[in-house]
């Protein structure tokens, strides 16, 4: 659990786990988690789920501005979030082999 702004530069990574973040992260700033990654604040960084390679491994953010967003290395760049979700609560999953966003309510 990460309750501190993530900074530009700065990497956290959560081994075998999920990882928690309660407050904002910043562009520049990198999440990496073997399970799920929860961002309740401004997501402005990269956040990769799944990283060992969990297909199952998802993405919560309450605003999501994010640089790359990834799952089980499936990715998108900031361009490829789909405007109605961009800054908005979302969750981003796998379906099919490739990343799907629905409102996170």
């Amino acid at each position: 659990l990460i309750d501190v702004p993530v900074r530009s530069g700065q990497r956290i990574y959560a081994p075998q786990c999920d990882l928690i973040v309660t407050s904002h992260v910043s562009a520049g700033a990198e999440l990496i988690a073997d399970g799920n990654i929860h961002v309740y604040g401004m997501m402005r960084g990269r956040a990769l789920a799944g990283a060992s390679g969990d297909r199952e491994a998802q993405i919560f953010c309450t605003h999501l501005t994010a640089e790359l967003v990834s799952i089980a290395g499936v990715y998108w760049l900031s361009d490829k979030i789909p405007a109605e979700f961009y800054g908005k609560a979302a969750r981003l999953r796998l379906a099919d082999n490739a990343l799907t966003v629905q409102p996170l309510n």
